[in-house]
Order: structure tokens, then sequence, then C-alpha cells
């Protein structure tokens, strides 16, 4: 055997020895990665919201277009002033277009048809809820509120987000530690992170301007 292959042999078999050592690392690394626990973290806050969008509509019936226009006008005249008597500003309060039709059946009662709708777009949380009470008041005028409906909002749900984060993931944590108390192991890093979904609900129907806002996060730690 000359002399070039002995040092071609020798790069050879030094090659494998490195790629065994390395193989030998890397499924040794893997098989520490595949020792771990899942575990889920939760934060949960009551949150009074701070926008209400509360939308009111009615309906006008008349055989008269004129008729019509007049009633329109005075219902949404009487609802605005309701409003603004309570206690919001102008600003605050947006009227939609009619929505009409016409009846053209033989036997219909009424030839000419429109329905209205108002919304009060607010931060004045309290006053939409005691207000919206009190619309009973407005059949004294001849106004029939057909469907009355407030949506109670939290604004910046962002500001809420990084403590519930973080409480998430110190519950995720401690449920892993005690996992790893009771396997006689120890918690290692972080391998996987699932914030999760903020969730949002009415903490209950007599308070729906109260929310239930809720983070469930899903964390992976090594386990050593």
């Amino acid at each position: 055997m000359n002399k070039n292959t002995k040092i071609i042999i020798g790069i050879i078999t030094g090659a494998i020895l490195i790629f065994g050592l390395l193989l030998s690392i890397s499924a040794k690394q893997f098989s520490n990665q595949g020792k771990y626990v899942e575990v889920k973290g939760l934060s949960e806050r009551i949150i009074k919201a701070d926008r209400a969008i509360w939308t009111m509509s009615f309906e006008v019936k008349s055989n008269d277009s004129s008729d019509l226009y007049r009633q329109i006008a005075r219902q949404v005249d009487g609802v605005t002033a309701f409003l603004t008597d309570a206690g919001f500003e102008s600003s605050e309060i947006n009227t939609s277009p009619a929505s009409t039709y016409q009846d053209t059946y033989q036997n219909a009662q009424y030839r000419y048809n429109a329905r209205m709708s108002l919304s009060v777009y607010t931060d004045k949380i309290d006053l939409v809820k005691e207000t919206s009470q009190q619309t009973l008041s407005l059949i004294e005028q001849g106004i029939v509120i057909n469907d009355s409906y407030t949506n109670y909002e939290i604004a910046d749900i962002n500001q809420y987000k990084p403590e519930m984060l973080q409480e998430a993931i110190a519950n995720a944590r401690l449920s892993a530690e005690q996992f790893a108390y009771d396997s006689g192991a120890r918690v290692g890093d972080i391998a996987r992170a699932n914030q999760g979904v903020f969730a949002i609900s009415e903490k209950d129907p007599a308070s729906p301007e109260m929310k239930k806002v809720r983070l469930v996060s899903t964390l992976r730690y090594l386990i050593n």
C-alpha cells in the first residue's frame, strides 16, 4: 500500500469518526428535546366596556308619500330629542338613510312603508344602559321602537394583553413545575409556545357592559 493510499484511507477514517461523533451529539440533543411537558396557562379578567353602540329602529306606514315623509321627520326628531335630553351629544347620534318600499298588493293596508334606524356611538356606558331602559316613554309621542340593541365593546384590548399574557405564562410554568416535581425531573426552557386567543364574552345577561376576558396559552417545556 503506497503512501497516498494510506493518506486517503486516513482521511476517510477520520471523516467517518467525526460524522459518527456529530451524529451521536445530534441524537442526544434530539432525545433531550423529545422529553417535554405541554401545559396550559389561564388568565382571566372582568373588564368594564368603554364603548357602546346603541341601535334603535322604528317603522312608519302611510298611504300618502308626503305624510310618510312628515312622519319620518317627526319620529327622527323625537328620538333625537329624547337622546339629547338624556345627555348625549349630537355628534354621538347618527341616522341611517330610510329604507322605503311601496306595497302594491291590492288588499294592502298601507301603500308606503319605511324603516329607520338611529344609533348612538359613545363612551358613556352608564348613560346608555340607563337611557335604553326608558324608551317606553317614546310611546307617548307615538314613536314605537321595534328593535333596540346595544353592543358594548372594549375599545383597546391591547392595553390588557401584556399583563394577561405574562400571567398565563406564569400559571403554565407552575403547572409544568408541579408535573416535573411529581416526576422527579426539572423544568427546562420553553420549546414551543402558542399565545392563544383573547376571548371576550358577557359576564352575565344582566350586565352586558361587564366583559369577561379570557386567555388560555399553551406552552411546551423541556424536561431535564
